[in-house]
């Protein structure tokens, strides 16, 4: 209990407030506290929040693919339809199904069997690639001659050889494979197929294709 003297009120009267400053420190250590969580706690909850950061905002923001696209900066032609599809890709991968015997000079290799052809732009019963878009083309194919044998072909675009593939060896008595790649700009409508330039060409359908695609 504090008393009447002067001494011990002064004592009672610094008692006190120790005891406040106390009382405000941990209060206000425990104010300071609460104070974080209550900002903290809804961003923590918030449906921003994902697990891939920024994943949700940009779904909030870009409600379709044509805002997306048409922003991002691409070509505003392509984000037309509001979606990328099927349509839009061009891809095919052939092989043989018949051996080639003594196809001459000018002749077609006919690749009979589809495995990829989106866009439909291979005809596998002429052998020809029909650009169904204009672009760059990326093409290859690879030839497997048949023993002893040797095939000279080339990549044809609308009927002039571009890309020349000669798979054979005079000395050899085996079979040879021989694979090319090439790059080519095409317009919609150009024909594309694989002829031969040179000679005889002799063929093992095994392990020969033909495939491409539009960048």
């Amino acid at each position: 209990m504090c008393t009447h003297y002067y001494s011990e009120n002064n004592w009672c009267l610094w008692r006190t407030y120790s005891l406040l400053v106390k009382v405000v420190k941990e209060n206000l250590t425990m104010f300071l506290v609460l104070f974080a969580l209550f900002m903290v706690l809804p961003w923590a909850l918030s449906d921003n929040v994902s697990t891939k950061p920024g994943l949700k905002i940009f779904r909030d923001e870009y409600k379709s693919v044509t805002a997306a696209c048409l922003d991002l900066g691409f070509a505003k032609k392509a984000c037309k339809s509001g979606s990328y599809t099927e349509k839009d890709v061009v891809a095919f991968d052939v092989r043989l199904k018949n051996h080639v015997n003594n196809l001459a000079t000018n002749g077609r290799v006919v690749f009979g069997i589809e495995d990829l052809n989106e866009g439909n732009g291979y005809d596998p019963s002429t052998g020809i690639f029909t650009a169904p878009a204009s672009g760059v083309f990326v093409f290859d194919w690879t030839t497997f001659t048949q023993y002893g044998k040797y095939a000279s072909t080339a990549l044809v675009v609308n009927g002039k050889f571009k890309s020349w593939n000669h798979c054979y060896d005079g000395a050899a008595k085996t079979y040879l494979q021989c694979s090319k790649l090439t790059v080519v700009k095409l317009k919609k409508g150009d024909q594309v197929w694989i002829g031969v330039f040179n000679g005889t060409a002799n063929i093992y359908r095994k392990y020969t294709s033909f495939s491409g695609y539009k960048l």
